[in-house]
């Protein structure tokens, strides 16, 4: 049985709550009543969320898509991280990971997988704006969809240059939203509630790209999580 129908067997079994507006900063967040659990865990599982400058819908093409893909691949090849699950929208991802044992440094991690997808979104998007029109075509998924709007990549680019103006630490580009979130998930209960959190992304209210998460092209979930979602 292939990823996508063992998926599609788990989220038939799941009872899905499409209108949940709860925000990625509290799901599966809950007080920890042992006391303070520090962030940084060697082998330790996290979910990170991270959106581009002003909602930006950059992601809407394969090939901008395909620059986070490989860059979560290269994470699990240099750093030996394992992927979970990871979900990329038009205009954030949220990505859950575990750290080999021999790590206790997410930042180092995603920091990287930004630093990286960073220089091709540029490298894609100056491409594109030496031509008068897209040279890549938005997903068919995409397509007349009123919620994915794409601005010309000049604009995009320029948006970028007059964000980097904003902070003294960057030089020419602002690509990523200053804040993005980092949550320590220490026990099963928080791992799955993260889990639910990003099956469920491309079907709430705000998108409905999908009546069923599992037909979303760009959701992954991990042989590892199917198992428990199916338990």
């Amino acid at each position: 049985m292939s990823t996508k129908e063992q998926l599609k067997t788990v989220v038939t079994q799941t009872n899905y709550n499409n209108a949940d507006k709860t925000t990625v900063s509290n799901a599966g967040q809950s007080s920890d009543q042992q006391g303070y659990v520090p962030l940084r865990q060697v082998g330790g599982t996290y979910m990170y969320a991270s959106a581009i400058i002003n909602k930006k819908n950059v992601f809407v093409t394969p090939e901008y898509m395909d620059l986070l893909v490989n860059g979560f691949k290269l994470a699990e090849l240099k750093h030996d991280v394992k992927s979970l699950a990871y979900v990329i929208m038009p205009n954030h991802f949220y990505w859950v990971f575990r750290l080999s044992e021999k790590s206790d440094d997410p930042a180092s991690v995603y920091g990287e997988v930004k630093k990286n997808v960073t220089l091709e979104i540029i490298k894609n998007l100056v491409e594109e704006s030496k031509g008068d029109d897209y040279q890549y075509k938005l997903l068919d998924l995409f397509e007349n969809n009123e919620k994915v709007s794409r601005s010309k990549p000049r604009k995009i680019l320029w948006d970028f240059k007059q964000e980097a103006k904003k902070y003294d630490n960057v030089k020419r580009y602002k690509v990523w939203e200053a804040k993005s979130k980092l949550f320590l998930l220490n026990n099963e209960d928080k791992l799955m509630k993260n889990i639910q959190y990003v099956l469920d992304a491309p079907v709430r209210d705000r998108w409905q790209f999908v009546e069923k998460a599992q037909d979303y092209p760009y959701l992954y979930v991990s042989e590892e999580i199917l198992e428990k979602l199916a338990a």
